[in-house]
């Protein structure tokens, strides 16, 4: 045992302390009030003999602390021991357990640990949650993997058996189509395994409508080759408080899911504005859209809704989400732009962040 960092032993020594420098100003005490008659009783008394009565005074002042104090060291040492027994029996208990059993600590003993068993019991209830959350995640995500790697497959064997060189131009294509598809979804599996280890970022002042700006030129080639209008219709100055490369990872994944779903000759209009209510993101539309009944599913990860694309990865608005949350943002889904087809609304995200202040 370390008795420099036992606490058993402090609390004895300080008790035995306290006790000892209360007793020896009981005797001080004492001594002072009856200093007047113990000078009277050595006058009265021959010289020779003052010394012998000095010194039994002093023994019967001094001798039955010497005896109590260790007596009261071991009773004290005793009475510490037996108090503590509880909290060893606790931390026996959490050290025989298997490290998958994460069931809740019986809640008796002692009030005075009731506090540390309830804060045990809180964290085995969050890890609990953390690990069923990462092993779904883990389903999920192998679930997910499991198509485009089978499609790459697959097309790479049609390529190694094509007949001709037109043949085989096609399944290289459709190869490097699986490709991006898996690199993709890789992609964004490894964002929200970031984000969901480490949730706190560390945040600073950063200029949404210049990343904006940023997103929208890198997003230029992708909606001049698909024929789609990019457009910014509002960027005002707006200052808001967050992580940067996540607030980057949020605009590339609305602009992405905006450039995949509206068809060609379709918009998608970006603005940014300083609101009552805080700094308003918004990206529109004139895609198929998301019917009111089904947008709360669609904030659900690795969810493809009835009719959307196949080759999503159900994603996309599952990390938008994530991030706001990080940030203390509110994400909205609305109707965005008319379509061209028959009741094609499109769709449009909104994510407000809170006002900055200072």
């Amino acid at each position: 045992m370390n008795w420099s960092r036992s606490l058993r032993l402090r609390l004895v020594l300080f008790t035995v302390a306290v006790v000892g420098v209360i007793w020896l100003t009981a005797a001080a005490v004492t001594w002072r009030e009856a200093n007047h008659e113990l000078v009277k009783l050595l006058y009265d008394h021959p010289a020779d003999e003052r010394d012998e009565i000095a010194e039994e005074i002093a023994e019967h002042l001094i001798k039955p602390i010497l005896y109590a104090l260790p007596a009261l060291a071991l009773a004290l040492g005793i009475a510490v021991t037996l108090s503590l027994r509880p909290l060893n029996t606790l931390a026996n208990e959490v050290a025989r357990r298997d490290p998958e059993r994460l069931d809740p600590l019986p809640e008796t003993g002692p009030q005075e640990i009731a506090p540390l068993v309830t804060r045990l019991n809180a964290l085995f209830a969050r890890i609990v949650r953390t690990l069923d959350s990462e092993r779904r995640f883990t389903a999920d995500a192998a679930h997910e993997l499991r198509t485009p790697l089978a499609a790459i497959v697959a097309q790479a064997q049609v390529a190694s058996g094509a007949r001709d060189e037109a043949e085989r131009a096609h399944a290289l294509t459709q190869l490097a189509v699986s490709a991006e598809r898996a690199s993709r979804l890789i992609d964004q599996l490894l964002t929200l395994a970031r984000m969901e280890s480490a949730p706190q970022t560390g945040q600073a002042l950063c200029r949404l409508d210049e990343l904006l700006l940023e997103n929208a030129v890198a997003h230029g080639p992708e909606a001049i080759s698909k024929g789609i209008a990019l457009e910014i219709s509002e960027r005002e100055p707006a200052p808001v408080r967050g992580d940067a490369v996540l607030l980057r990872v949020l605009l590339r994944n609305l602009i992405d899911n905006a450039l995949r779903y509206t068809p060609a000759d379709g918009r998608v209009v970006l603005s940014v504005q300083v609101t009552a209510s805080g700094v308003q993101l918004c990206v529109a539309d004139s895609g198929p859209g998301i019917a009111p009944a089904q947008r709360s599913q669609a904030l659900q990860r690795f969810v493809r809704l009835t009719g959307q694309d196949l080759a999503g990865s159900g994603l996309g608005l599952a990390i938008v989400q994530r991030i706001a949350e990080v940030h203390g943002a509110r994400l909205h889904l609305a109707d965005g732009l008319p379509g061209s087809a028959p009741g094609q609304h499109g769709l449009a995200v909104r994510v407000v962040f809170p006002a900055t202040t200072g």
